[in-house]
């Protein structure tokens, strides 16, 4: 009924004018992407730069309609192309086919031409944590790893049992803590490891550069600073960013805040860094920046 609901009101986004944009849809077996460009990327090839967005909603919720403001506004403001992924999900398929629906959506994108080097992958929430198993699975299997991997809310590991023990277990406001045992119970794979899964658990020593985003108040807070520090453990770059006073996924899902606008700048400086289109983090670092407005450093 909930997620009934959550779509009804999502596909009114589709009724916001998208001028100047230009949208294709393709589909891979149950798989479909949507590829976002603007006039500016209308003709420019993926090895040019191009962003692989998945979207949040708890392995069991969203799509094109839910995301259709944040895929637009980066395409917007990077003026890169953006396809955006509509993975099978629960209950449907366990968490582990989601994972692999992406990875092939990742290697439609290579075949199609787009250059690793040049490629981004980003999601929230749910899509966060396709996001680094996505980049972890193409990297076991020898397939290019992208520039760079943006994380807004991540859930990053399955147990959640170092998630219970964080101050902000409970005191979540959106009451994220106390359902993800019973979303992980009915998503979780079951022919599999979910430690095994869980990206905070993956092989980091050659991940690429990271941005990851969070609420300071969130239950998700712990995923993205304990992937934050097995990242530095490992000497690969990342970035985390902690915004007071905001909710889950703010960016995406409260598209219109200043917050979420600045985080999107954020978003945007992140990936003009990795395609080199302005000064990238040298790897073996680990950045915890105060953003120039609300952001905050995880010390703070």
């Amino acid at each position: 009924m909930i997620g009934r609901r959550i779509n009804a009101l999502a596909r009114l986004q589709r009724l916001r004018p998208r001028r100047g944009l230009r949208t294709s849809r393709i589909t891979l077996g149950q798989v479909t992407l949507e590829t976002i460009r603007t006039a500016e990327s209308a003709h420019r090839p993926l090895s040019d730069g191009v962003i692989l967005y998945l979207h949040g909603g708890g392995f069991f919720l969203g799509g094109f309609d839910t995301h259709s403001h944040v895929v637009v506004a980066l395409a917007r403001q990077t003026r890169l192309p953006v396809v955006h992924v509509e993975y099978r999900q629960h209950p449907d398929v366990t968490v582990d086919e989601s994972v692999a629906d992406c990875l092939r959506a990742y290697r439609w994108l290579l075949d199609q031409g787009a250059d690793p080097a040049n490629t981004i992958v980003a999601g929230d929430s749910a899509g966060g944590f396709l996001s680094f198993a996505t980049v972890l699975a193409a990297q076991a299997q020898g397939i290019g790893t992208p520039a760079g991997v943006i994380g807004v809310s991540p859930l990053l590991e399955l147990d959640g049992e170092r998630r219970s023990g964080h101050a902000n277990f409970a005191e979540d406001r959106m009451g994220i803590g106390l359902a993800l045992p019973m979303i992980v119970e009915c998503v979780g794979p079951k022919n599999s490891d979910a430690y095994a899964l869980s990206p905070v658990n993956g092989v980091l020593t050659d991940f690429p550069p990271s941005l990851i985003i969070a609420a300071e108040s969130e239950a998700l807070r712990c995923d993205a600073e304990r992937m934050h520090e097995v990242l530095t453990e490992a000497g690969r770059s990342s970035t985390l960013k902690l915004w007071p006073g905001q909710l889950h996924a703010f960016p995406a899902f409260l598209p219109f805040l200043p917050e979420s606008r600045e985080a999107r700048d954020c978003m945007v400086e992140f990936i003009q860094g990795c395609l080199g289109t302005s000064k990238r983090s040298a790897p073996g670092t680990a950045d915890t920046v105060t953003g120039s407005g609300s952001a905050k450093s995880p010390s703070a």
